[in-house]
């Protein structure tokens, strides 16, 4: 064989790799690729002058019915398929995957991601930046870096403990983002719940970017979104932008496909996460009962194709089993309804669209009518029936005013206050504070939720207040089937690592234990523990076909905010928060002369939180060593640090030494 015979293949393939550019690679346009990897290693083709590269949105089909997978991509090679294939050996040899089964059955994506520049290779490795929701739950928000783009998948809030007084929310800090906000192709939803769409006002107004944020999302939390963004006034901030189970969204170099998963929210989406080191599955937070068909049969091709990483919400990874369904409750809700002697009260969470709907149409076929009570349930609600998520019989809701004309046994209340927030509906009903509604002897109160981590306190304050007032009360301590999770248990988290068959896992969106719980099952599994990472807040994961590390963290934490202020509330602010709470506040109030620096008159003082400091003993004794402090002090032009200094350490150190406590002195310095 002669040298120009054996370089002859080597040629060949090039010329294959070096294509021209067909209709399918111009960005925007459709492309006949099923597999979104098999763009790697292509020439990214430019956008027309003038025109920026804008993420497109692609509706993915499932393949004709009769029709498998491999078909479908039969069917295309005359098309494309010999340029794909060339990609993807070579993309195959580049990573050492050759071994790797080829996808059956992929949704072929109507526009491919925005191509690389010409004679750039695409990313390597994809990176996964928790910036909320792990080693806690609630403040979901997870950054995706993909060479120069960045994507982020929900930004949540979360609510502050006993010791974070004065705070209203907690929400992750953007800062990484936002110095990299020309860099940002969009904000993706997996869900409406609060701890996932709560902080997108705030975290938006970090960032501070100079268009309106690409906000993709279900119409339903895209309309749940709008009110939590309208309350702060940031909708100028955001360009929406609705989403379907099944599509495919491409931003920037990765494509996004959303798969339908059960939730404890309607059109919960899980996210398959395709580029060049294949394909990433976020859960979001899922269960397989209530799960759509679609969603489950899309999961187990994504399992035969081929999975690099699994990220999964593991927050119910303690409990045994499969979670149940939610027609469990609709059947427990109409028994103890049917039961009722008199009028029923239901709470529930106001996002749990598809709970509020059942419990409106079992009360209306028993011949009852419900009374929505609480600004987000209403609000809720409002949202599912304007874009045609729920679907309510004429006449099945009536004012609060008219359900006080009605026969009690003909009236349902379904409220807000499920944990026992102070200023919701049921609380305030329990309390006896409610302007319209008190509690009789005969009322049912189904209480359809468990507490949260954190808020069993206040849940068991409002059930004592109820039990006190008369009332029956069933909660899922006595009553179990009254409520599901909308979160897999341990056994869907098993079945589901089978079903993907990952090559690395990383849990999400639990507490440090949860992920812990997590980590082992995968590896009883199979799955190498090497293979496996806790995530950490701000940690950055690098991921690659057959390789994933640790590659050092971004600034991360949390944002307090307060009333109108975001991050405001320092570290400091909150310390001295604390000080007042549990030690209190001494102002000592002082007149001097000018000129000699003598004290006129008697110091002042008064307490706040310290036990006898207003007019006891412990405040005569404190004015009197004032005055001798001051005395003993220099005499001449009055030095106003000085004298704050010596009233501060006076007063404290006797406070300390007859209370024990260490309340906050302020002095106030009058000159005359």
């Amino acid at each position: 064989m002669t040298d120009d015979e054996r370089r002859r293949p080597r040629r060949q393939r090039g010329r294959a790799d070096q294509r021209q550019p067909t209709q399918a690679d111009q960005p925007g346009q459709p492309t006949n690729q099923d597999r979104p990897t098999t763009n790697q290693g292509q020439p990214r083709q430019s956008p027309p002058s003038g025109q920026p590269n804008q993420p497109t949105t692609t509706q993915g089909q499932p393949p004709r019915n009769g029709q498998s997978g491999q078909g479908g991509q039969q069917g295309r090679s005359g098309q494309s398929g010999q340029q794909g294939q060339s990609g993807q050996s070579r993309q195959g040899r580049r990573s050492g995957n050759q071994g790797r089964p080829k996808e059956q059955g992929a949704r072929p994506a109507q526009a491919r991601p925005v191509a690389q520049v010409k004679g750039q290779r695409a990313p390597t490795t994809l990176k996964i930046i928790p910036l909320g929701g792990v080693g806690e739950v609630g403040k979901n928000c997870t950054l995706l870096e993909y060479g120069d783009d960045l994507v982020l998948v929900d930004a949540g809030a979360s609510f502050p403990g006993v010791d974070e007084p004065g705070v209203d929310l907690l929400v992750p800090d953007a800062s990484y983002v936002r110095d990299n906000a020309s860099r940002l192709r969009g904000i993706v939803l997996t869900h409406g719940h609060e701890d996932h769409i709560g902080g997108l006002a705030f975290v938006a107004q970090q960032i501070g970017a100079r268009a309106p944020i690409p906000l993709y999302g279900s119409p339903l939390a895209l309309g749940f979104a709008r009110g939590r963004i309208e309350e702060r006034k940031a909708s100028r901030l955001f360009d929406p932008r609705p989403v379907s189970a099944g599509q495919r969204l491409s931003l920037g170099g990765l494509t996004l496909e959303t798969i339908p998963v059960g939730h404890s929210i309607p059109d919960a989406m899980a996210l398959a996460i395709h580029s060049s080191i294949g394909t990433i599955v976020y859960t979001g937070d899922w269960k397989f009962a209530d799960m759509p068909p679609e969603g489950r049969k899309r999961l187990q091709e994504l399992g035969r194709e081929g999975v690099t990483a699994v990220l999964a919400d593991c927050v119910r990874i303690e409990s045994p089993g499969h979670t149940p369904s939610e027609e469990g409750v609709a059947k427990a809700i109409e028994r103890l309804m049917r039961g009722a002697p008199g009028r029923v009260i239901v709470t529930t969470f106001a996002s749990n669209v598809q709970r509020v709907a059942n419990t409106i149409n079992t009360a209306h076929r028993l011949g009852r009518a419900c009374v929505l009570m609480g600004r987000s349930m209403e609000r809720n609600i409002g949202v599912a029936q304007e874009i045609g998520r729920l679907q309510i019989p004429e006449g099945a809701l009536i004012t609060a005013e008219a359900a006080r004309r009605w026969p009690a046994d003909k009236v349902v209340l379904i409220t807000t206050g499920s944990q026992g927030e102070p200023g919701a509906a049921l609380a305030r009903i329990a309390a006896g504070e409610h302007r319209q509604i008190r509690v009789h002897r005969d009322d049912t109160v189904i209480i359809a939720a468990s507490p949260i981590p954190g808020n069993d306190e206040t849940v068991s304050r409002t059930i004592d207040n109820l039990f006190r007032q008369g009332a029956n009360v069933h909660y899922s301590r006595i009553t179990p089937d009254i409520h599901v999770s909308g979160h897999a248990a341990y056994e869907d988290h098993k079945e589901l690592l089978e079903m993907l068959r990952p090559r690395f896992v990383s849990p999400f969106h639990g507490e440090y234990r949860m992920m812990v719980l997590y980590q082992r099952l995968a590896v009883s599994l199979g799955i190498s523990e090497k293979r496996t990472f806790i995530p950490e807040l701000g940690g950055v994961m690098e991921f690659g076909r057959e390789e994933a590390r640790r590659r050092g963290s971004v600034p991360s934490g949390q944002v307090l905010v307060d009333g109108l202020t975001v991050g405001a509330v320092t570290h400091a602010v909150l310390r001295d928060r604390r000080s007042l709470a549990d030690e209190g506040l001494l102002v000592v109030a002082v007149t001097l002369d000018r000129e000699s620096g003598r004290i006129i008159g008697a110091p002042d003082i008064v307490a706040r939180g310290v036990p006898g400091a207003d007019d006891g003993a412990l405040a005569v004794e404190a004015k009197a060593r004032v005055r001798r402090t001051l005395e003993r002090g220099r005499r001449g032009m009055v030095e106003p640090r000085l004298a704050q200094d010596l009233i501060k350490e006076a007063v404290a150190t006797y406070v300390l030494r007859e209370t024990g406590l260490r309340p906050m002195v302020l002095p106030v310095i009058t000159e005359v």
